[in-house]
């Protein structure tokens, strides 16, 4: 909490007043990021055509991550290494309705691809989750800056997943 103090240019008591422990601040921490992530990403899932809008979520992710690499590495680690299992309640809730509301976002667009991602439900974390997630993990945990083109290349392994699924 003092690191956080002199990191803000705050006095510690005041970090207290807002933050009555570390778990509580960790939590602020994750569901802020979490918040400001989850909103591009939902925007652009819900947009049209919605294979075009499969293409920006995972465009999305990389250009994200690009651009707040800080934050990016706080998603990447997870909850858990934010000390989730000790957060206070109405943390758990709101990680926990943020979670529900992407996996709404993922159900709804899974639905408007039509039947062959729709079965595949995976198919779709795969591309819009874990390929991005693992083209941006490899530079932001060797602390190195995400490529500019590695947005066209995510793109091109979601098409290739996505006309996988129309076969």
């Amino acid at each position: 909490m003092s690191a956080v103090a002199r990191a803000a240019s705050a006095s510690s008591g005041s970090v207290y007043h807002r933050f009555p422990d570390r778990p509580a601040l960790q939590a602020a921490l994750w569901t802020r990021t979490l918040t400001r992530f989850q909103a591009g990403l939902i925007a652009a899932m819900n947009t049209d055509p919605p294979r075009r809008a499969a293409i920006a979520a995972a465009r999305y992710v990389v250009e994200w991550s690009r651009a707040h690499p800080a934050e990016a590495r706080v998603l990447l680690a997870g909850a858990r290494e934010f000390g989730a299992s000790t957060w206070p309640s109405a943390a758990v809730r709101a990680s926990e309705q943020a979670q529900k509301r992407l996996d709404a976002a993922f159900h709804d667009l899974g639905g408007r691809l039509g039947d062959p991602v729709a079965r595949e439900p995976n198919r779709l974390l795969i591309a819009l989750v874990d390929l991005p997630y693992a083209t941006v993990r490899r530079y932001l945990s060797a602390g190195k800056p995400i490529p500019p083109d590695a947005a066209d290349l995510v793109e091109q392994a979601v098409t290739a997943l996505l006309d996988q699924a129309r076969r």
